[in-house]
């Protein structure tokens, strides 16, 4: 008896040995039952790349690391020490979030909502994004200041040629006037917590990437589903907002006190160059935005209606007019967040 019993426990401990545990940080107020449901956060391994055109996107097949937050009872997030302190003599912090959504060009204005935050000593320490939002948010994520960012998409504003968004040249090129700074970062190594939205064409489920290789994972978050085949063996992944655009409840899960949601898209929207598909597929998105963005402490609905989603026409106007908007929601924004202070919830 006492043999089996000691083989028994080599058999538990040799499995046990292959696994990451994430470090237990139960966030207060936060729900166990609702980590049963949580999206998956994915660890990924990079298999052999294929090109764009048929193509240069890795196969991205989760490893045996893929965990469910709540699966091993704790979080994926450890909070900073930095984390933006709120307003003048006041001792407790807050640890900020910030979700940027799709809106090709339009993504830019992030920036004034970007210089805002610092402004105010509101910088985000958790930050993702879909779509055109993914690059904003994984800019600044990996150290990038806004101006910085405003920068490279001028850059790419004044170099790219008239392709239509989602054709393969139109990807080449994004990769190589926009991404090309980020191709040697990965997520692990991002000063800032950041991760990356995928939906999964062959699952139907959306996963949330927090290793692996930027350059590669955007490139993929600029896929459309329409674009893979999923004839070919592996795991096909596209941009997320074909099924989900924002989740609030993850940010907090991930230890974030004040979650901010941001959007440029809007409800009205055209294309410089008629696209009645892109028209549909976004149209779609903004209908889950609406649904979505009520899980944020604080949602930016950023009113940009007149400027096309694929237009670099006027873009130092509509910057001045988000930093206008942004700057006027300031009172309010402090509010709730004194009263997040106020109500406990926040990490002293």
């Amino acid at each position: 008896m006492k043999r089996i019993f000691l083989c028994s426990l080599l058999i538990v401990l040799t499995a046990c040995s292959g696994i990451q545990q994430l470090p237990p940080k139960p966030v207060p107020g936060s729900q166990p039952a609702a980590h049963q449901n949580a999206p998956a956060q994915v660890d990924i391994g990079l298999t052999d790349e294929i090109g764009i055109n048929g193509g240069s996107t890795p196969q991205l097949i989760p490893n045996e690391e893929t965990v469910r937050l709540g699966d091993r009872g704790g979080d994926i997030f450890t909070p900073v020490e930095d984390s933006a302190t709120i307003g003048q003599g006041v001792s407790k912090k807050l640890r900020i979030g910030l979700s940027l959504g799709p809106g090709l060009y339009r993504t830019i204005n992030y920036v004034s909502l970007l210089k805002f935050l610092e402004r105010q000593n509101l910088n985000p320490q958790v930050i993702t994004g879909t779509g055109f939002g993914a690059i904003v948010a994984a800019m600044y994520a990996s150290g990038m200041t806004p101006e910085v960012i405003e920068w490279n998409f001028y850059r790419y504003f004044k170099e790219k040629r008239k392709y239509r968004p989602y054709e393969s040249e139109w990807l080449e090129e994004v990769d190589n006037l926009l991404l090309d700074k980020l191709k040697n970062k990965t997520i692990q190594d991002t000063p800032k917590k950041f991760y990356i939205t995928l939906y999964n064409s062959k699952t139907k489920k959306t996963y949330y990437f927090d290793k692996g290789n930027i350059r590669e994972l955007l490139l993929l978050n600029l896929k459309l589903s329409n674009s893979v085949d999923l004839r070919k063996p592996g795991i096909q992944y596209t941009t997320a907002f074909e099924n989900e655009v924002f989740n609030a409840g993850l940010m907090k899960r991930l230890g974030v006190d004040f979650a901010i949601g941001a959007d440029v898209l809007g409800s009205k929207f055209d294309f410089e160059d008629s696209n009645e598909f892109l028209i549909g597929v976004f149209g779609r998105a903004a209908g889950r935005i609406t649904r979505e963005k009520k899980g944020f402490d604080y949602f930016y609905s950023i009113p940009l209606q007149k400027m096309s989603l694929d237009s670099t026409e006027n873009g130092a106007f509509y910057l001045l007019k988000t930093q206008e908007y942004v700057e006027a929601q300031s009172s309010r924004l402090k509010k709730l967040i004194q009263q997040k202070i106020s109500s406990g919830k926040a990490a002293e």
